[in-house]
């Protein structure tokens, strides 16, 4: 292994780690930080606009020149990434809600069932085609989401119940606006660099939260650990983590960090039955692992196509 390689792979480990503990962290943050009542698209709102801020420096830094291409391509581009910060933006209201009212773990199981709907929307828009493995990844990981669903379970703050089954829906459909944003984002991503993309995607999402903040219960009031957990999520787990995941990107295939996503559902799961003492019980257990098979049947490379591309 080459020096370039591993540290790639250092990196794409440290961005996934931090993006795992988003999963806990959001639930500490809900139920042992005084923030109950926390509005949770309110947090989302704090959260992006921080999330701007720590971005913004980066877009005049880089080198791709991507303020320039943005002014000479901005009538056309600007639905790209409106749709796309719409996407993200829901991605993270979704997920920020979740942790509100189900586990970390489940939370985390639920928002990695992204693969999954990645195929189907690819399929879909006639971007993908399907072929026996990936639809048998399909049904485990559609398996997987039911059998997660009716499991029992709970942690140190709630058993399974009505509220985590809500909080498991919103989970799923993160997974399923991550999905949106991943099928559709490679136009924005192939043009621009991934800091300026970072940028504009949370300050199209600042934008477009404006008309929600009018339902929420607004308040600054907040207390100090929860203002330290949404700036460790804008800054490191938004900034840092992306910085790192670009370094990734540079040095490792795509299909081997793919499948960094069955360590994020891991290190949040573990993360949640060490700090959180979640109940994992043998339905969960099967659930996980037939989520993890999913992922790891769609997002394997053919061979063929491999060969024949090299």
């Amino acid at each position: 292994m080459n020096k370039k390689r591993l540290i790639g792979l250092i990196c794409a480990f440290f961005a996934t780690m931090c993006w795992a503990s988003n999963y806990p962290l959001l639930r500490l943050i809900f139920k042992n930080c005084g923030a109950v009542d926390l509005d949770p698209w309110w947090s989302v709102w704090l959260r992006t606009a921080m999330g701007a801020l720590v971005m913004l420096p980066f877009t005049f830094v880089v080198k791709e020149g991507s303020w320039g291409k943005f002014k000479a391509n901005w009538k056309k581009d600007w639905k790209i990434f409106l749709y796309l910060g719409l996407f993200l933006t829901l991605e993270a209201a979704f997920s920020f809600a979740a942790g509100k009212y189900t586990t970390a773990a489940r939370s985390s199981l639920f928002c990695n069932t992204s693969p999954v709907f990645t195929l189907l929307i690819s399929f879909l828009c006639a971007k993908e085609l399907l072929n026996g493995r990936k639809i048998m990844g399909v049904l485990m990981g559609l398996a997987g989401i039911i059998i997660a669903a009716l499991s029992k379970g709970g942690d140190a703050f709630t058993a399974v119940g009505f509220s985590t089954l809500a909080g498991d829906m919103l989970a799923l459909l993160s997974g399923v606006f991550w999905a949106l944003f991943t099928v559709f984002g490679g136009d924005a991503s192939s043009k621009y660099h991934g800091a300026f993309c970072a940028a504009i995607y949370r300050f199209y999402g600042i934008v477009l939260m404006v008309p929600v903040l009018f339902f929420c219960n607004i308040t600054f009031d907040l207390p100090l650990m929860v203002w330290v957990g949404l700036l460790f999520m804008a800054g490191v787990s938004g900034g840092l983590a992306v910085w790192l995941w670009s370094i990734a990107q540079k040095h490792v295939e795509p299909s081997i960090l793919g499948s960094f996503g069955y360590l994020s559902a891991t290190g949040a799961t573990l993360f949640s039955a060490i700090f959180l003492k979640e109940k994992i019980t043998f339905p969960f257990i099967f659930a996980f692992i037939l989520v993890l098979g999913a992922m790891a049947l769609i997002l394997k490379n053919d061979r063929k196509k491999e060969s024949c591309s090299q």
